[in-house]
C-alpha cells in the first residue's frame, strides 16, 4: 500500500475529488447543475473513425482482437468505440449523457457502423454483460469512490481492462485562475500518478502504456480565452467574476505560435493504463 500521512492512496483520492466537486458545485449556477452539461460541447468529441493519427486509439486497436467485445464506459460520442466495433466484434457505450449518446448515433450511422449499441445510464447504475475489453476513457477523474467503480470495471471484463489518463490533472492548466475568480485556491482532480497507486491499493498492478507529448491548449485570440475560461470556471452572467477573469487572463496568456496559451502550462501527456483480467 501507499501512504502518505497516515492516509492511504485510495482515502487521498475521494478527498481530492470531493473537495474539488464542493468548489465547483457552489459557484456553479441552477442551469449548470440540473442540466446535460455536454449538450453544448457534445460535438466536440466526435472523431474519423478511421484515423490513423490517434496514439490512443493506436494503442487500445492494439491491445484489442478481432473476434473480442468491447465496454467503453462513459465512452461518449464514440471516439474510441466506433473505431474499435470497426475492428473487434461489438462495441457497447454507457454514457450517462444524452447529448453525447445522440452524437454517438449520428456518427456510428454516418461511418457505417452497425455493431455499436449504447445504454443511457452512469457507469454505478449500469446493468450490462460483461466484454472481452473494458474500456474507460478521461472518466475516473472525477469518481470520488474510485475502489468499487474499478472493481465493477474489472469483474465486466472477461480479458482485459484499459484506462486512458491525463498525467497531469485535468484543466491543471488554467487552475491558476480560480483563485482570483472565486477567492481560494483551486483543489486539482486526481489523474495518472493517483490513479496508479489507488490500484496497487487493489492489488492491481498495471502496465502502462505512455505516450507522446502534446502542445498545452491554444486560443485562437485573447476573446476565445475569454469565452472558454468562462465556461470552465463557471463565470456565467457575473460581471464582477468576469472583469477578475479579463484581469487574471491578461497576467496569464501569453502569445505563441497558433494563438494564445496559459502562461507555464505544461505539455500534454497520456498514458494508457491497462492489465489483464484472471478468471
Amino acid at each position: 500500500m501507499s501512504f502518505e500521512d497516515g492516509i492511504s492512496a485510495i482515502e487521498r483520492w475521494r478527498s481530492r475529488v470531493e473537495a474539488h466537486h464542493a468548489q465547483s458545485e457552489s459557484v456553479m449556477d441552477e442551469a449548470t447543475l440540473s442540466g446535460d452539461f455536454w449538450r453544448r460541447l457534445a460535438p466536440r468529441f466526435r472523431a474519423d473513425p478511421r484515423r490513423t493519427d490517434d496514439e490512443a486509439l493506436n494503442a487500445l486497436l492494439g491491445m484489442a482482437k478481432e473476434d473480442w467485445s468491447v465496454l467503453d464506459v462513459g465512452g461518449g460520442a464514440g471516439r474510441f468505440a466506433i473505431a474499435l466495433a470497426l475492428k473487434c466484434r461489438s462495441a457497447m457505450v454507457v454514457e450517462p449523457s444524452a447529448a453525447m449518446l445522440e452524437q454517438l448515433r449520428e456518427a456510428a450511422a454516418e461511418a457505417g457502423v452497425d455493431n455499436v449499441s449504447s445504454v443511457h445510464t452512469g457507469w454505478e447504475a449500469a446493468r450490462v454483460e460483461s466484454a472481452d475489453f473494458v474500456l474507460c476513457s478521461h472518466v475516473v477523474y472525477g469518481v470520488a469512490d474510485i475502489r468499487p467503480f474499478v472493481e465493477k470495471l474489472q469483474s465486466h471484463a472477461r480479458r482485459r481492462v484499459a484506462l486512458v489518463s491525463f498525467v497531469d490533472s485535468p484543466q491543471s492548466h488554467i487552475a491558476p485562475l480560480w483563485e482570483p475568480v472565486h477567492g481560494e485556491r483551486r483543489v486539482n482532480l486526481p489523474a495518472l500518478p493517483e490513479l496508479v497507486s489507488a490500484l496497487w491499493e487493489m492489488d492491481i498492478y498495471p502496465s502502462v502504456t505512455m505516450l507522446s507529448q502534446e502542445r498545452s491548449q491554444r486560443f485562437e485570440s485573447q476573446a476565445d480565452a475569454l469565452e472558454e475560461m468562462k465556461r470552465r470556471l463557471y463565470v456565467g452572467s457575473d460581471g464582477e467574476k468576469e472583469r477578475r477573469l479579463e484581469g487574471a487572463l491578461e497576467d496569464m496568456l501569453v502569445e505563441v505560435d497558433g494563438g494564445y496559451a496559459m502562461r507555464g502550462a505544461r505539455p500534454v501527456r497520456l498514458g494508457v493504463v491497462w492489465w489483464d483480467v484472471e478468471r
